[in-house]
């Protein structure tokens, strides 16, 4: 039955592999089902480019509170750019004409001894 009428699994696989793509976004990446949905829908338009050795790993290390030294400790590289006056360092950029890309960013903010902490690490799919 199934080898004559193998074209019934079509509808399947085009629902079961968007469906794969979700989850790997979610389980990979630890993105919410909401941005797992946004970075599904621009899978094959998105692209990333990330600081020289990267590594998601170390990233998801980064808690608020830490101190700038702790995050270059931590991070193992200088981010691409450093913007708002050393409040934002950007670990990741869109790769040539991309609009979607995985932002990778730290938000920092001086505490009252003059030393930058993290205030939030940006683990997002951004998308236009």
């Amino acid at each position: 039955m199934l080898k004559k009428n193998w074209y019934l699994l079509t509808p399947l696989l085009l629902i079961a592999i968007p469906a794969l793509i979700l989850v790997y976004y979610i389980v990979s990446f630890g993105y919410t089902p909401a941005e797992a949905m946004k970075a599904t829908q621009y899978f094959l338009q998105s692209n990333t480019r990330y600081t020289q050795k990267y590594s998601d790993a170390n990233f998801a290390r980064l808690r608020p509170g830490m101190d700038g030294r702790t995050v270059y400790e931590v991070m193992q590289m200088q981010p691409f750019e450093r913007r708002d006056n050393e409040a934002l360092w950007i670990y990741s950029l869109p790769q040539g004409d991309a609009k979607a890309y995985h932002e990778r960013s730290v938000v920092l903010e001086r505490d009252k001894d003059n030393v930058p902490r993290v205030k939030k690490v940006v683990k997002t799919f951004h998308a236009p």
